[in-house]
């Protein structure tokens, strides 16, 4: 019997050793295909990795296995073009971090330097006053801040077509600005939109007017990238209160207003005798921030997020945004009720279209708009020696709602208007004009009539 158990206990610890053995056997074995598989792969995605990472391809594949778009070529992005040279004046980093204000959304922006690299089209338009359209800069088509800026994209993209469309006039603020963007920018179809008017704005509904330009561009069906352009005379700017509006909408703010009302740079480096106007280094100087913004957007654009950029709600508006659909009726589309004295004629070529309505003999003048906020523009003279020039009164609906001067003293001849808010929504309404009672001028040109529907 003892025997008998001693063999059955041998026989077990000699079937628990194979077992050992065979299981520690498989073991090994499988550790070793583990490894030769793993480095195999480790292998592959070295090779795939060092491959796809060529710049003339459109992904980056990373060791996870992730591939990233590479959006703009990093060739053009190694040779995109310097900042515009400025004239006398060293920019430094503080001057850098005043006037690029506010970074704000780059998903437009970057969406259209895509498209540049890619060759395509690219319309880049600027509204403003005075400065915009180049006043003081000599030569004034190539050496204001908007050409300047314009060349920028023009040598970093070489491939694209670079349209420029320049929509600023002088003595126009937003009011003007917001009425006439239809026409003058959004039907250009633009891609880049920078609008300017910190110098010009000043009245209590400026706030609201370039509030609703802002809104007017953004939701252009061209969906444009648009940069909020801050520009000081001597004595400050209108600024402070378009600033809350651009940081509203996610807009990027250039301020060259902040470098000069902080004393970073004086006014005798930039700007005219006049005070208000900057001379070429100014103008540099404005264009020198442009670029700069845009060369840290473009060193940006394959490693950035993607994001889609949405308007807000008008209901989360800075303003109510009153002068929204606004637009400038001429005579070539708007026809007068009655007149009497005055004419459908070629009227003193301020704003672009020139279509107006004028008289020789204190003539009146009816006109029936359908719209919710409207406005008169007319010519203003600074000067009258002979006293023909008229001044007349504006009644909308048959109440006296202001007088149009005829002369004023200022720099020059110069569009002025009187806007009135009519109510909430759009309804007809009849605008008379009529000779001021006493006045003894005869001539008078009404250059437009702005409506908001």
């Amino acid at each position: 019997m003892k025997d008998s158990d001693g063999g059955r206990k041998k026989n077990l610890r000699i079937a628990l050793i194979i077992i050992f053995f065979a299981v520690l056997t498989a073991g090994v074995v499988a550790a070793l295909l583990l490894s030769g598989i793993l480095g195999e792969r480790n292998l592959k995605e070295k090779d795939t990795a060092e491959e796809t990472r060529d710049t003339g391809t459109s992904t980056v594949t990373e060791k996870s296995g992730e591939e990233k778009t590479v959006r703009v070529d990093q060739k053009i992005i190694d040779n995109m073009a310097e900042p515009t040279a400025v004239n006398g004046i060293t920019v430094t980093d503080e001057m850098l971090e005043k006037g690029i204000l506010n970074e704000g959304s780059k998903a437009r922006l970057m969406n259209v330097m895509e498209r540049a690299a890619k060759g395509e089209e690219i319309t880049i338009a600027y509204i403003g006053g005075s400065i915009t359209a180049g006043s003081l800069a000599s030569p004034m088509a190539t050496s204001c801040f908007a050409a300047l800026s314009t060349d920028w994209w023009e040598e970093t993209f070489p491939d694209a077509k670079i349209r420029y469309v320049n929509a600023g006039i002088g003595a126009t603020d937003s009011w003007v600005g917001v009425h006439r963007a239809a026409d003058d920018v959004v039907a250009e179809d633009p891609d880049l939109v920078v609008a300017e008017f910190a110098v010009n704005d000043g009245n209590g509904w400026n706030q609201e007017t370039y509030d609703s330009l802002l809104r007017t561009l953004l939701e252009a069906p061209s969906e444009p990238a648009v940069i909020s352009l801050m520009i000081a005379h001597k004595n400050g700017s209108f600024a402070d209160k378009h600033a809350p509006a651009a940081f509203r909408y996610q807009v990027p703010i250039i301020s060259y207003s902040a470098l000069l009302t902080q004393n970073l740079v004086p006014w005798s480096k930039v700007g005219n005798s006049d005070g208000t106007h900057p001379d070429n280094p100014g103008h540099q100087l404005i264009a020198h921030l442009l670029t700069v913004h845009y060369r840290k957007v473009l060193s940006e654009i394959n490693t950035a997020e993607p994001e889609i950029y949405r308007v807000p709600d008008i209901s989360d508006s800075l303003t109510r945004c009153r002068y929204m659909n606004g637009d400038i009726l001429y005579s070539d589309e708007l026809k007068a009720d009655s007149s009497e004295g005055f004419e459908a004629a070629k009227v003193t070529k301020i704003l672009f279209n020139e279509n107006g309505w004028k008289t020789a003999s204190a003539g009146t003048i009816t006109f029936t708009v359908e719209a919710r906020e409207v406005g008169v523009i007319w010519l203003q003279k600074n000067a009258d020696p002979q006293g023909i020039y008229a001044s007349y009164e504006l009644y909308i609906d048959g109440e006296k709602k202001a007088s149009l001067a005829g002369v004023a003293s200022s720099w020059g001849a110069h569009l002025e208007y009187k806007s009135e808010i009519l109510g909430d929504t759009a309804a007809k309404h009849i605008i008379e004009l009529r000779p001021a009672e006493g006045d003894k001028g005869t001539e008078f040109e009404v250059l437009g009539i702005g409506v908001s529907r």
